[in-house]
């Protein structure tokens, strides 16, 4: 294969894995879902290879699984394992304060909550993808690279849900995470510490309220 074959497969994969992560977007590629390559290929005008190597990308990203002899399919999530992310959440997050505490100035601290407004609003994947990309130019700040890595896992899972699960109106989904954004970054701003973890825990009972009841698998004891 030529250098320039070779550059246009790559190209032409890019655009195959936009247009998939658009179709999962928009629900038109619903959890669970199996990728038809050969109707995508036909759709895009392509061959199955670029199609392939977008769903391999994208498998690598965690937002396509395979099966063996099946394909791809889109990753799916059950309640319990969305209640999971959001309790680590909650952990990391007391930690993840208190790091930032330490590693950024109350003027740094002034900067991160200007770049808010600069989110792209657009739609569903540019918001996520910017949103993305805002919180991992943060965690590069944190001074524990141990937790930077955790951050950027939790973030990441984060990433893959909120494009794959339909989490209803999208237009309130986005004011509502850059209100909370916007108002931990003032706390922040401001050095109260406090306040910015009362809005992080206020923020995951949100969402965690949205979600039905854990199954009772595994469930603590009260204190």
């Amino acid at each position: 294969m030529t250098s320039v074959e070779a550059l246009r497969i790559t190209s032409l994969s890019e655009a195959v894995r936009e247009r998939l992560m658009r179709a999962i977007a928009r629900g038109d590629l619903k959890p669970g879902a199996r990728l038809n390559e050969a109707q995508m290929a036909q759709t895009l005008g392509v061959s199955r290879g670029p199609v392939r190597e977008a769903a391999r990308e994208l498998e690598g990203q965690g937002f396509l699984v395979s099966r063996p002899n099946q394909g791809f399919y889109v990753v799916d999530f059950d309640a319990q394992a969305i209640r999971d992310v959001y309790e680590a959440k909650d952990w990391l997050e007391t930690a993840f304060v208190a790091d930032l505490a330490r590693s950024l100035t109350l003027l740094e601290r002034g900067e991160i909550l200007a770049e808010i407004d600069a989110l792209d609003r657009s739609d569903r994947l540019a918001f996520t993808q910017n949103l993305f990309d805002f919180r991992t130019r943060v965690v590069a700040r944190l001074n524990n690279r141990f937790l930077a890595d955790l951050m950027t896992v939790l973030y990441r899972k984060f990433y893959i849900v909120s494009l794959v699960v339909d989490a209803g109106d999208d237009a309130e989904r986005v004011a509502r995470i850059s209100l909370v954004l916007r108002r931990f970054w003032t706390a922040m701003a401001c050095g109260d510490l406090q306040s910015a973890r009362e809005v992080l825990r206020d923020d995951t009972a949100y969402w965690l309220a949205d979600l039905p009841p854990s199954s009772g698998a595994g469930e603590r004891p009260e204190a």
